[in-house]
């Protein structure tokens, strides 16, 4: 349990926050694990919060953990967004332990949170004994034909829920077929399950690590590791050998974007493929390591150029270019600028802006993502 002496500054103010509203946004605000346990202990408590965005936090499995520990006790949030958080199985295996017995949720968010079969199926058996969910949002995430038919086993007796997304989730034929056999059962029910994803996207999308895990990596290659049982230890890495091998890793921080049925065209700005460097939790700096851009189009495509547009914190346009994708297999395509080739991705800092161009020419693209891959760090060390 998180005690008011063992809370840092930064968690208080979190912990205050739950706690003073009726309504509460915290979308972008890098949260991470450690925010959200303060949250979660604020949760447990409170008797006046009735709707919590976490979106985009970089929360892992351990913080939605927490959250779920709170859900198993909190009596008013009725809605709650956790979207593009590194949720995972484990955490929507905690999550689904607490639908089994909220009374009050009624709204949940899970949109491209990781979550596989095994979150899926899991989530599943919640719903066979939920009552109160009316709305659950899993769009863009991995529960594939496993996960599809364990929840449209559950919809056959769930009697509450009346809107459900699942599209963007390697769902095939069987997985479509169960659905709809649910759908032939439970007739109260909406399920948005169009437009799935290629297995192959999933691999090619960095994994981002929270700030907590990362600092814990690279500590124990620079300080060396002890062999278990043995009296030797692994030499200790110099700091810029650990740094190349969590580059090579792909293993930081990152924010990102995605978009479904893309139309480039379209002029909403919420539509428009952006992300923005967002400010380290423990006051450090950042520092930007890779842009990434990946496509999903509707049939085969060649190799297509499209423009990056980075932007500094006060909306000036700094760099502009024409990037061709690295790597093309049939209908996805995949770009990464390095800084290497792109000095402005090491100059890019907090509130700077990276997106992508609206093309003509990807009025095609089925699903896109932008990805900016980031580490904090101390400047005085």
């Amino acid at each position: 349990m998180l005690s008011d002496q063992s809370m840092t500054e930064r968690q208080r103010v979190l912990y205050d926050q739950v706690n003073a509203s009726e309504s509460l946004d915290l979308n972008q605000e890098q949260i991470g694990d450690a925010g959200a346990r303060a949250i979660a202990e604020a949760l447990k408590v409170n008797k006046t919060l009735t709707s919590l965005n976490l979106g985009w936090n970089q929360i892992g499995s351990d913080g939605a953990q927490e959250i779920a520990e709170a859900l198993k006790v909190n009596t008013t949030l009725t809605k709650l967004y956790l979207e593009s958080n590194e949720i995972a199985n484990a955490g929507a295996l905690a999550i689904a332990e607490a639908l089994k017995v909220n009374r009050t949720l009624t709204e949940l968010y899970l949109r491209d949170t990781r979550i596989g079969g095994a979150g899926a199926q899991a989530i599943a058996e919640a719903l066979r004994v939920n009552t109160k969910l009316t709305l659950l949002d899993l769009e863009v995430n991995q529960i594939g034909d496993t996960g599809a038919q364990a929840i449209a086993d559950a919809l056959k007796v769930n009697t509450t829920l009346t809107s459900l997304t699942l599209q963007g989730n390697c769902i095939g034929n069987v997985g479509v077929q169960a659905i709809d056999e649910a759908r032939n059962v439970n007739d109260t029910i909406e399920v948005s399950i169009d437009g799935q994803m290629h297995p192959l996207s999933f691999s090619l999308l960095p994994r981002s690590a929270s700030a907590e895990d990362i600092q814990s990596v690279f500590r124990l290659l620079i300080s060396g590791l002890q062999l278990q049982d043995q009296s030797a230890s692994l030499p200790a890495l110099p700091i810029e050998i650990a740094e190349r091998i969590m580059d090579e890793a792909y293993y930081w921080q990152g924010v990102q974007h995605t978009n479904r049925d893309c139309d480039d065209e379209d002029d909403d700005p919420n539509r428009i493929l952006k992300v923005t460097v967002p400010r380290s939790i423990t006051g450090d700096s950042i520092r930007v390591k890779a842009i990434h851009v990946l496509r999903e189009r509707l049939g085969a495509t060649t190799s297509n150029v499209f423009e990056i547009i980075v932007r500094d914190e006060q909306g000036a346009v700094r760099y502009e270019y024409a990037a061709k994708p690295t790597f093309v297999d049939g209908t996805i395509e995949l770009v990464t600028s390095w800084p290497q080739s792109h000095s402005i991705v090491r100059q890019m800092r907090e509130g700077w802006e990276a997106s992508v161009r609206p093309s003509r020419l990807s009025k095609d693209v089925r699903f896109a993502w932008l990805y900016v891959g980031y580490c904090a760090f101390n400047e005085n060390q």
